[in-house]
């Protein structure tokens, strides 16, 4: 009659070099996922500072920009005010937009982007920023100045 199951006998040496090599295997994922998650912090801060950067340059290139177009710079980032009212309680809230610029006697307010996607107007983080900067300055317009493009969008609300 064949024999359906083998027994395989294991050493106590052998076995534990395998409990040994497990417990290695174990701490080294340990190890390899704690890197990984500083490696990724790290890349989140960096990127975070990249993105500031980025956008520190753009604000300077655009007031090259803005002049180029005839647009004088009267106030860099102006702080606005607005009054929200929370069930019944008023609440003060500060906007800072990134210039207060004028050309042939108007007042607008520009509004510096840089990359891919913020510098579209339809883009809705932009769109809503942009409808509060008109709620709160109440100038006679909202420029909204594409860095990646050089180019300045006027924005107008219906």
């Amino acid at each position: 009659m064949p024999e359906l199951f083998t027994v395989a006998l294991v050493t106590l040496e052998e076995e534990q070099t395998m409990v040994l090599l497990l417990a290695l295997l174990i701490l080294a994922m340990l190890f390899g996922a704690f890197v990984f998650s500083w490696l990724r912090k790290l890349y989140q801060r960096w990127l975070i500072l990249w993105r500031q950067q980025r956008g520190k340059r753009g604000e300077t290139k655009a007031v090259k920009v803005l002049s180029s177009k005839g647009y004088t710079v009267i106030e860099a980032q102006p702080v606005g005010t607005m009054t929200l009212r929370v069930d019944g309680r008023a609440n003060t809230i500060k906007v800072r937009a990134d210039y207060l610029v004028s050309r042939q006697g108007k007042k607008y307010i520009a509004e510096v982007k840089t990359g891919q996607v913020a510098p579209r107007p339809t883009f809705a983080d932009t769109r809503r920023q942009l409808l509060e900067y008109y709620y709160v300055y109440q100038v006679d317009g909202i420029l909204l100045v594409d860095m990646t493009a050089e180019r300045i969008h006027r924005i107008e609300f219906l």
